[in-house]
């Protein structure tokens, strides 16, 4: 079945988007009207608790172009483009900045079928091609208005709405899942070691360039390199605390030089952010292949202690405090090599080491698999939007 396309700025009251207070001279506040920004709009939901900057009262009158309405659709035009989500029925007074556009349907679209339908692969391609780069990619309120969608008739737009709801509620539950299993690790620390507020006196502890054998960061200059196939290009984003994320990977043909066989990692280094977002640790796995690093992320390579306990004790509250207390505060954040060296880590028992690795062995297997089946939901659920919209659903 094929439905009759239509322009978007035809099925809406309004398209319009805000504008950042500061650039009018007026100041963000502690408590008031909340003000959205994309951060605040994921998984088809817009989250005004959280992350979520405020205004006051005579700033959110005078934007009143960008005052946002329950049951409006967000949806995110500027740098991370086409996050939608649904305004809640009960949420509060909201204002907005100019990277969230919202969209204002009339009757004739149901408003949780136009989110959907915003997240598809369809809206997505036509997003991509209107998609203007510059410093940073955006699209226009034009643009936005002219996005073709399909539109078949109120009680089917339900329908599919209602079917795509559901696929979602169970990503969702296994998303919620994998977090869980995400904090395992620093409880099973807990469990092991004990309080971290006493882990530096309960065993020999010694600074982390004393027991170091080798210790690097990445480089600049490999834009040149990147490829569409090849070698793994670890990058600050695969990094997370005590955990390695493969599922956002660049690529690199590298060069034959001493650099590049510099930064190149192996089984058991412990990867640390130095820039930006300090503090985040993982280690490399057995079988990754060839991988290297960027600039933002240093090697630290031991056979003194287990490296999955190294990135752990980084990751946990005391090894946050090290990094925190270390940071040089100037141009941005950062580590050097000196900061990194200092560090104070404990020596536990090699016993319990290894009975930390083998338990966090097990959670990680528990979830790969999960893991894997949030990857066959997400390719499910990408399907059933595909024939949603043509109308195959």
């Amino acid at each position: 079945m094929t439905w009759p396309s239509m322009r978007l700025s035809d099925l809406c009251k309004v398209i319009t988007k805000g504008t950042t207070p500061t650039t009018l001279g007026y100041n963000f506040c502690d408590k008031g009207v909340g003000f959205l920004r994309v951060q605040n709009i994921g998984n088809g939901r817009v989250n005004y608790e959280r992350d979520t900057l405020f205004i006051d009262e005579r700033t959110h009158e005078t934007l009143k172009r960008s005052q946002v309405q329950p049951g409006d659709v967000l949806v995110s035009i500027a740098g991370t483009i086409g996050r939608a989500g649904v305004v809640p029925e009960n949420a509060p007074a909201l204002n907005c900045n100019q990277a969230v556009a919202i969209v204002r349907a009339n009757g004739s679209v149901f408003r949780p079928f136009l989110r959907h339908w915003l997240e598809s692969s369809d809206a997505q391609r036509q997003m991509l091609g209107a998609m203007v780069t510059g410093t940073i990619s955006n699209l226009s309120l034009t643009q936005v208005g002219n996005l073709q969608i399909p539109l078949p008739p109120l009680t089917e737009q339900r329908r599919i709405a209602a079917i795509m709801d559901k696929a979602q509620a169970v990503q969702a539950k296994r998303r919620a899942a994998l977090a869980q299993l995400d904090a395992l690790p620093q409880a099973i620390f807990l469990d092991v070691f004990g309080d971290h507020t006493t882990i530096l006196g309960r065993w020999p502890t010694k600074n982390l360039g004393e027991i170091l054998e080798f210790l690097t960061s990445g480089s600049r200059g490999w834009a040149a390199h990147y490829a569409d196939s090849g070698n793994l290009f670890l990058r600050i984003q695969n990094v997370r605390y005590d955990e390695l994320l493969l599922d956002d990977i660049a690529y690199v043909n590298p060069p034959d030089t001493a650099e590049a066989k510099r930064t190149r990692v192996q089984p058991g280094d412990v990867l640390l952010s130095i820039t930006a977002d300090l503090g985040r640790t993982a280690v490399v796995p057995e079988g990754i292949g060839t991988a290297f690093i960027n600039q933002h992320l240093s090697i630290l390579r031991t056979k003194a202690i287990a490296p999955r306990f190294l990135s752990a004790f980084i990751a946990s509250p005391v090894g946050q405090r090290q990094v925190s207390g270390r940071n040089r505060q100037a141009v941005k954040a950062g580590l050097n090599f000196d900061d990194i060296r200092s560090f104070v880590v404990p020596l536990p028992p090699t016993k319990l080491q290894g009975d930390f690795v083998r338990r966090v062995a097990g959670v990680e297997k528990l979830s790969t698999v999960h893991r894997a089946s949030l990857a066959e939901m997400d390719a499910l659920r990408a399907s059933l939007q595909e024939g949603a919209f043509r109308g195959q659903l």
